[in-house]
């Protein structure tokens, strides 16, 4: 019987350990390269190895510890390329696949967790992929059939879309790897990017990524045999060194090189046709471990049938793959999407009891957790839509999107992207975000966030002493609070030339979030730790209610910031250390919840707005 594990929804993590048996024979030998200099790079190598068609894993030492065979799953003898992404490996197949797999490596086989086309449609022939930490990286070597140049692509590894895609400068790509920051205290060290090795003419080739930029960056290393045996199939780096597979008849090498191409040590393969390479400080036989992190939605109302998300790690397909959320609630259907999220399709009892109940997920190896209070029948409907908090978190400026439903962070944009200023307030007008940044830039940016965050247009702020604060979308205009003792002052402006169309006064001289709410204008000040709302007809402000005293704290440790409005309720962003939370409350004041910021602690929360979609 598999162990059952109970944990609440909060911090849901079960570990699963697996006890892994090292080979210790040593399957590579030292040749005699320049200075015998082998140091091991700590972590693992994982080789294609095209004879036997295997994935094959080294330890530091370069022992073999595991070997994979993934014909069962690609059904293709033609492997090309692989990357790990920190928790699972990725195969390219060309041949009758031409697909790219997600290979769950932690039990007793091979599960593809994820696969889809090659691109570009499966034409050319793929080659070596990588992993950059967010998307992975592809080279094609062309087809003169379909009339399609070498090209590396950028793709979403959810479901393999192009994202971006760039002819390459040579005809035979091969091996693929990104480096990451590594340079050392003097800034010696591979320059940032994507590299990759061509077999016609034998030479690695770097790709700046932020500049969209191709060059040469060294020629491959000359085996023994002289240099009609060079042909480097594959490339993969350390956070030092370079480590190149030459696959030439017997010319089969695997060449350490410096950081600038310079070879320190020289290893033979006893493999007849090693392929491409991949390095990672990561143990792919480690089994995931099982988690559920958010349900979305996490409750519903009786008598409906509704769609229910759940995300976590080490999710896995199988026959035994089920999910029960207790009495009254009947699942339909339970549908693996990927290794973190599921989908499943209930039906809610018109007599389901109004209560918090259980999550019990058997996943398809067999492993059960149990996530305690994890979804409710309740009366009423869950909250859609997102919140966007503005962040000036230590590190760096972002802005956080974060799901209403649960609260779920789903990503984060860093805003020096498109400012350079400290972001202050955001809103929201009905389609585009809106971006206010102070400090240096003082200007308001609309913006886009369909990928990376980017800036479609832009005012400049009234000229102040003050510091730019809150803003809120009203009609076609945008209000704009501005603090600073003689500066203070709450600014309404034309969002496309910058125009003030008029301007009212501040119930004190810290304002930060403001709101609109049926017509009516609501600010929250930080020197009085109260919200307000604006007459017009005698231009004074009324206090509505007190900001919330964070749970744990006291009245000092108030520090309300970004105001927003979802239709029913306000939001308040509290910024204080660890307090910093976010709450949601009634037009009176009353705290219905509260949730964590996604970097408490270290968090400087100022803007905040709700977006119904």
């Amino acid at each position: 019987m598999k162990p059952i594990h109970r944990l609440s929804l909060v911090g849901l993590i079960v570990a699963a350990s697996v006890a892994i048996m090292l080979v210790s024979c040593n399957v590579l030998e030292l040749d005699e390269g320049p200075g015998n200099l082998y140091q091991p790079a700590g972590g693992y190598f994982y080789v294609l190895d095209r004879t036997s068609v295997s994935i094959i894993q080294f330890d530091a030492q370069m022992r073999e510890l595991r070997r994979w065979d993934p014909r069962p799953i690609t059904n293709d003898e033609s492997l090309q390329g692989i990357a790990f992404d920190g928790t699972y490996l990725w195969i390219s197949a060309a041949g009758n696949s031409d697909r790219i797999y997600q290979l769950d490596t932690g039990g007793d086989s091979l599960v593809a967790v994820n696969v889809f086309d090659a691109p570009p449609s499966r034409q050319g022939t793929t080659r070596d992929i990588a992993w950059d930490g967010s998307s992975l990286w592809s080279l094609n070597s062309g087809s003169s059939t379909y009339q399609t140049p070498p090209t590396l692509y950028k793709l979403n590894p959810a479901d393999g879309s192009i994202l971006a895609q760039f002819v390459l400068p040579s005809p035979e790509p091969r091996g693929l790897t990104y480096v990451g920051p590594n340079g050392d205290a003097y800034g010696r060290g591979a320059e940032v990017g994507l590299y990759y090795t061509d077999v016609t003419n034998n030479r690695v080739y770097k790709f700046r990524t932020e500049r969209s930029q191709f060059d040469t960056a060294f020629a491959a290393p000359i085996p023994p045999r002289g240099t009609s045996y060079i042909f480097p199939v594959g490339i993969a780096f350390d956070g030092k060194n370079f480590w190149m597979v030459n696959s030439s008849n017997t010319a089969d090498h695997l060449h350490k090189l410096s950081y600038n191409g310079r070879e320190e040590q020289r290893l033979d393969l006893p493999f007849g046709q090693p392929g491409p390479i991949a390095w990672t400080p990561t143990d792919a036989r480690v089994v995931v471990p099982l988690t559920l992190t958010a349900v979305v939605p996490n409750s519903a109302m009786r008598g409906v049938s509704v769609q229910v998300d759940l995300y976590g790690s080490g999710f896995r397909p199988g026959p035994s793959l089920t999910v029960d959320f207790g009495s009254g609630v009947a699942t339909i259907a339970t549908q693996f999407l990927t290794p973190g999220q599921l989908r499943c399709d209930i039906s809610v009892a018109n007599d389901a009891a109004y209560a918090k109940r259980n999550i019990t997920l058997t996943n398809g190896d067999g492993r059960v957790l149990v996530a305690d209070t994890a979804f409710a029948v309740t009366p009423v409907p869950p909250l859609p839509g997102h919140l966007y908090l503005a962040d000036q978190q230590s590190g760096g400026y972002v802005i956080h999107k974060i799901r209403a439903a649960d609260t779920l962070l789903i990503r984060s944009w860093p805003t020096t992207s498109v400012s350079s200023g400290s972001p202050q307030g955001v809103a929201f007008d009905g389609t585009n975000l809106w971006l206010c940044a102070s400090g240096t830039d003082k200007r308001l940016y609309k913006l886009d966030t369909t990928a990376t965050l980017a800036a479609l247009s832009a005012i400049s702020a009234p000229p102040t002493a003050g510091t730019l604060r809150g803003i809120v979308w009203d009609a076609g205009s945008i209000w704009l609070a501005v603090s600073g003792t003689g500066s203070a002052r709450i600014y309404k402006l034309n969002p496309t030339t910058g125009a003030v169309l008029d301007s009212v006064n501040t119930p004190g001289a810290e304002p930060r979030g403001i709101a609109v709410v049926a017509g009516t204008l609501y600010c929250n000040d930080t020197s009085l730790d109260s919200v307000f709302a604006y007459n017009p007809a005698n231009a004074t402000w009324s206090g509505v209610f007190a900001t919330p005293t964070p749970p744990g704290g006291t009245t000092s440790n108030r520090f309300a910031t970004g105001l927003a409005w979802d239709g029913s309720n306000f939001w308040i962003a509290n910024s204080t250390g660890n307090f910093d939370h976010v709450f949601r409350m009634t037009p009176t004041g009353i705290v219905l919840q509260y949730f964590s910021s996604p970097n408490i602690g270290n968090a400087q929360l100022t803007g905040l707005v709700y977006t119904p979609n």
